[in-house]
């Protein structure tokens, strides 16, 4: 019950965030602009697995973490994306990006179990600022900072939204946690094949 009270809570904050969606349709520049950002979370392969399973960690972790995990991801995200969009340096950025594929997919795979929750929430945000500088620095130059935010922000809460449904409905049920657990493992060797190319791409 405390799952699906917490995760209600989660699907409200989305729907009051929203509400500023009433002003695009009064301006197709902003509304560009807005688009911009809500595309960029799915262009990226990494992206789109990392923010999934950022999710889905958070449901198997239970309680109130179905609502921090994201929420700390999230709040990393715009940091990062501040120093993105200044231009900042942000060493290894790609390769923590890539290994936040990685890090996700083996706690999918060992359902979280035995990872302390300080070690999650402190991975979690770095990976979320450092996804966050990638949407930064990839913003168009015509682009509003606010307007671009605010359209990867949804698309990021809505990803992590859709991964909080998938391990809320896997957990339940023996047959799909071992395919969640497979998915995990198969989320890892991505991450492997994606830190390689990383690394390959710093030299």
């Amino acid at each position: 019950m405390n799952h699906f009270k917490t995760l209600s809570q989660y699907v409200l904050a989305l729907l009051l965030a929203a509400g500023p969606l009433q002003a695009l349709a009064h301006s197709s520049t902003d509304g560009g602009r807005f688009l911009a950002g809500l595309v960029h979370p799915v262009e990226g392969a990494d992206h789109l697995l990392a923010m999934v399973a950022v999710g889905i960690v958070s449901s198997l972790m239970g309680r109130r973490h179905i609502f921090l995990v994201p929420a700390s991801f999230v709040a990393m995200m715009v940091f990062g994306a501040f120093a993105g969009f200044l231009q900042w340096s942000f060493p290894g950025a790609d390769l923590w990006i890539a290994l936040s594929v990685l890090g996700l997919g083996i706690c999918i795979t060992i359902l979280a179990k035995r990872v302390p929750c300080v070690l999650i929430y402190m991975a979690v945000a770095l990976f979320g600022m450092s996804h966050g500088y990638a949407h930064g620095l990839g913003m168009p130059n015509s682009a509003s900072p606010a307007f671009y935010s605010f359209g990867f922000i949804t698309t990021t809460s809505l990803l992590h939204l859709f991964g909080v449904g998938i391990g809320e409905l896997c957990i339940r049920q023996d047959v799909l946690t071992r395919w969640l657990r497979m998915g995990g493992g198969a989320m890892s060797l991505a991450g492997v094949w994606y830190t390689l190319q990383a690394i390959l791409d710093m030299f």
